[in-house]
């Protein structure tokens, strides 16, 4: 007897990690996705249940998460993005919740600190993501989208930050206001769509990922605009700078203004998240002062735990032969 409908040697094509396609054949998510993506397939190639690799090769999509919002990044982001050949072909929002944040970081939150995760729910659920579609028109043939996006992006740790990095070239502030995530390779791609999913549904995306001629998207960034002006109304413009945040928050009564006026420093940051557990985040723009102080005092991640599933290389996914093009990023 087996324990999973998805053979052996099915995800070979959508991953370079054995240990992934190991884990994601016993996970429900990659299971429904390989379903729901079966018809994304090349004329003329067998259905066996899984997704022709080229469209996952060609298409990866970006998270923009509230921080980004707050930061009033997401214009910059996209742009950079397409100069560097990834072109919005459809786009939608969602909202995190803690299960959606648990199951898309299944498999890396067991490394997470016990601060980030404390502090990550109500960063993410602060407001709407937008999720953006994207078609690569610059990879080398051997190389996936999400692959290549992932290399390009860099660490979301700022100290394992280089200068080429697409989160150094943005901006980034601190391990949890990176803005920005994106898929690490065609498999996840598959799984973390099918995520989103049960919000977004597939519509969204059926024309470029399915073929569908009734729900292709005419004009992508008109979209994408009209999206970014509706966040842009619901979380306010900030400066997500830690000093000018405590300032703020200690003219204010209460208890984040407390704490900002008696436990201005890092070391007390204890003290902050034992608040947090028990009162509501401030309205406004203070919530985001809160978020900036709490974000930049934190440790994020377990010391000597690795995550289950760590991201690959791009390396991994060149074969004997594949020399016209380095991928590195300086």
């Amino acid at each position: 007897m087996a324990y999973s409908v998805i053979g052996a040697r099915d995800l070979d094509a959508l991953t370079r990690d054995p240990r992934k396609a190991e884990a994601y054949r016993l996970d429900p998510y990659m299971r429904e996705a390989l379903h729901a993506l079966a018809p994304a397939r090349e004329s003329g190639v067998p259905d066996r249940g899984v997704p022709d690799r080229g469209v996952l090769d060609r298409h990866t999509f970006v998270v923009l998460k509230p921080d980004a919002v707050a930061g009033r990044r997401c214009e910059l982001i996209l742009g950079i993005l397409r100069s560097e050949g990834w072109h919005p072909v459809a786009a939608t929002t969602v909202r995190f919740d803690p299960l959606l944040v648990r199951e898309l970081w299944r498999y890396q939150f067991n490394a997470a600190s016990a601060q980030r995760i404390a502090v990550v729910d109500p960063l993410l659920s602060s407001g709407r993501s937008l999720l953006v579609l994207l078609e690569d028109r610059e990879r080398p043939e051997w190389l996936p989208a999400s692959v290549r996006l992932t290399a390009a992006k860099g660490s979301a740790e700022p100290s394992a930050a280089r200068s080429g990095d697409l989160r150094t070239r943005i901006g980034r502030v601190n391990g949890l206001f990176n803005f920005m995530h994106t898929a690490d390779e065609p498999a996840d791609v598959a799984r973390e769509l099918q995520l989103f999913s049960y919000q977004t549904g597939w519509d969204w995306c059926a024309g470029p990922l399915l073929g569908s001629t009734e729900h292709a998207t005419a004009d992508p960034w008109r979209t994408v605009t009209a999206l970014l002006a509706e966040l842009a109304a619901e979380i306010p413009a900030h400066d997500l700078d830690v000093t000018a945040a405590l300032a703020r928050l200690a003219a204010l009564p209460g208890p984040w203004g407390d704490l900002a006026r008696d436990r201005p420093e890092p070391a007390r940051i204890d003290e902050w998240l034992g608040v947090l557990r028990r009162a509501p985040l401030p309205p406004g723009g203070a919530r985001w002062d809160v978020l900036t102080v709490l974000t930049s005092w934190i440790d994020c991640n377990e010391k000597g735990v690795l995550p289950v599933i760590a991201t690959g290389t791009a390396d991994a996914w060149r074969t004997t032969g594949d020399t016209t093009r380095e991928v590195t990023y300086a």
